[in-house]
């Protein structure tokens, strides 16, 4: 493991009553040091590790009470941090390297995450003192690939930079909101959530969920099976195709548009004689919802929900030279079907690449009603309070890394509130003003249309204003998302501009700049707008025109301006009778190839600012 160096470390457990425990701490040199903790009544003790200096060097704990011994080897002292957030900081640094030009990191034995398994309390008191599981890993071989991609390349950019050890305690959950990580009182207070907690805290409220939704799925996919009179022999007999174009999504045909239920989908490709097909893998972007890939009537691989890439290996026996078969069975339950576009269709061996996009052939296999999605508890509020998030107020971080706020986009005007509330409940119960680093959302342009039109402009801009929360930075990644994908694949800018953000609030280095942002948009004169900004002479305008300002007139007009920068700030020109009153910049859920960059490449957060009616006067 790793511990954090420079403090005290409390060590807790439980022992018989009355005895005594004694800790040794010894180092690669034979030098010991020992501590002893008297066991209370209940059975628990405490014992306080001195501050200890980073270093490579490792060292055993050896705890003992009586005849029982319990040894932890390899501890390191250095650098430790909470990361946590929700499903782009759960990614796994395997799912963001691209099977198409794969870049794996180096990896060290001197990073190690560990990781808490998600499990959701909802009781109103269900709060653990120690996380329910997990283990230490170093970022090294399969492991590594299981780390979380943004916290390890945050932890490799400030691992190069201290030279230090970097450990993280990785407690995100895919898919929850801010308020998953807040107790039942404080919801209680915030308010707004009276009626789910009332519901959620009664006996075995998850498990009979469970039971229900297990049931209502099983009911949905007997029904198709009824239904069904193609699956069974899709491979041997003729069927009734229709031609398709892949990637679409099924809104776009009308013979599709709103299907639910299960249908097959068929594309023959060929082998040249001279591919070597000891590597082939399937590579199939996204779909939605459910698939299961077969290549010559062999299945090769399966996913349950659109989000992850599909990439499944072809076992070599199974593809033959010459013509093969790729049939996919698609389950949709929601209505929104697809293949998702700008995604990669295709097989890969090697440096070959056979594009599998264009014309394939659908045949419906069975039409079903829809069916509402189960309940998803790591999403509910409450969820993720007891269990992975009050352990960590008993653990001296470094500071906090938070990578969330996509969940929140159905009610974005509340996410100051809440994440306010949230730092401050941490803080008091750590007992200290726990540096906080957040990551603004990136670009995305929701292939299922369900995220609410400007919604995400709107958490942007409430995570701006929690700068105003003191000892917090952000790091803004507008540039770096993927318009097709939740889950974009660049953790490593992201990690590293999180390690920036690190180097500049908590380690204080004065070459790390500080971030850019509007002071005053202010109308100097009719049709001219001049933007200032903390650092104007470090601003840079990449998109000429611009692409994204916006000034909003008193009646709601909408106006595009030119820009162009000055010494004094952008100025931006229009042409409009209408009173200018607010100006907004990059205010879109997907403003693609941003404008306003600073001189070292970072982007500028998104803002919306009013406009000052300058008084002009007669001379």
């Amino acid at each position: 493991m790793i511990l954090q160096s420079g403090c005290e470390n409390h060590v807790r457990g439980r022992a018989p009553e009355g005895a005594a425990v004694m800790l040794k701490i010894s180092d690669c040199r034979g030098n010991k040091s020992v501590f002893y903790a008297a066991v209370s009544g209940s059975g628990a003790y405490e014992i306080v590790i001195p501050p200890y200096p980073p270093s490579f060097e490792g060292y055993t704990l050896t705890f003992s009470c009586g005849d029982d011994e319990i040894t932890f080897s390899d501890v390191l002292f250095g650098e430790l941090y909470h990361i946590s957030g929700q499903s782009n900081m759960e990614l796994p640094i395997c799912r963001t390297i691209d099977p198409l030009c794969p870049i794996i990191p180096e990896g060290s034995s001197f990073i190690r995450e560990f990781r808490v398994p998600v499990q959701c309390c909802f009781g109103m008191d269900e709060v653990y003192d120690d996380f329910q599981g997990g283990q230490w890993k170093y970022a090294e071989g399969d492991d590594l690939m299981e780390m979380s991609a943004a916290g390890y390349y945050f932890a490799e950019k400030l691992y190069k930079k201290l030279n230090m050890p970097v450990g993280l305690v990785n407690t995100s959950a895919g898919g929850s909101p801010v308020e998953a990580r807040m107790p039942y009182r404080m919801l209680m207070e915030l308010g707004g959530y009276e009626d789910f907690l009332s519901r959620c805290t009664v006996p075995d409220y998850e498990k009979n969920t469970i039971a229900d939704d297990s049931k209502k799925y099983g009911k949905w996919c007997s029904e198709l099976d009824s239904r069904d009179i193609v699956s069974k022999d899709i491979f041997t007999a003729p069927h009734e195709y229709t031609k398709c174009h892949v990637p679409f999504y099924f809104r776009d045909d009308p013979q599709l548009s709103g299907f639910c239920g299960r249908i097959w989908f068929r594309k023959k490709f060929f082998i040249p004689d001279d591919m070597d097909m000891s590597e082939a893998v399937l590579i199939l972007g996204a779909m939605i919802d459910a698939d299961e890939a077969f290549v010559n009537g062999t299945s090769v691989g399966s996913t349950g929900y659109m989000y992850p890439p599909r990439i499944y290996p072809i076992p070599k026996e199974v593809l033959h030279r010459g013509e093969n078969t790729l049939h996919i069975r698609l389950e949709v339950r929601q209505g929104m079907g697809g293949f998702v576009a700008g995604k990669k269709y295709c097989i890969k061996s090697g440096d070959r690449l056979i594009d599998l996009s264009g014309d394939w052939e659908y045949a419906v296999a069975a039409r079903g009603e829809y069916i509402a999605p189960d309940v998803f508890f790591q999403g509910l509020p409450l969820s993720m309070y007891g269990a992975l998030t009050a352990p960590a107020f008993n653990i001296k971080f470094r500071g906090l890394i938070w990578y969330q706020g996509e969940s929140n986009d159905k009610s974005p005007e509340r996410y100051y509130e809440l994440f306010s509330a949230f730092v401050n409940m941490y803080r008091e119960h750590c007992g200290y003003d726990i540096p906080v680093i957040f990551t603004q959302l990136c670009n995305f342009d929701d292939p299922v249309q369900c995220v609410p039109p400007l919604s995400w402009a709107e958490v942007r801009e409430q995570q701006r204003k929690c700068l105003d929360i003191p000892e917090t930075a952000m790091a803004v990644t507008i540039d770096i998302g993927e318009s097709n994908d939740l889950h974009p694949i660049n953790k490593r800018d992201v990690g590293r501009r999180l390690a920036l953000c690190a180097e500049r609030l908590i380690y204080k280095d004065s070459l790390v700049p500080e971030d850019i942002f509007p002071i005053s948009a202010e109308l100097t004169e009719h049709g001219r707008i001049l933007l200032s900004f903390t650092d104007t002479q470090a601003v840079k305008m990449k998109n000429d025109p611009p692409k994204h300002f916006e000034i909003i007139s008193s009646d709601g007009e909408i106006f595009r301006p030119a820009a162009k920068l000055t010494d004094k700030g952008l100025l931006l020109e229009y042409e409009g009778e209408n009173t200018p009153v607010l100006l907004r910049y990059a205010w879109k859920n997907d403003p693609s190839d941003p404008d306003l960059f600073s001189k070292t490449g970072l982007p500028l957060s998104p803002f919306k600012i009013d406009i000052i009616q300058k008084v002009l006067s007669k001379k």
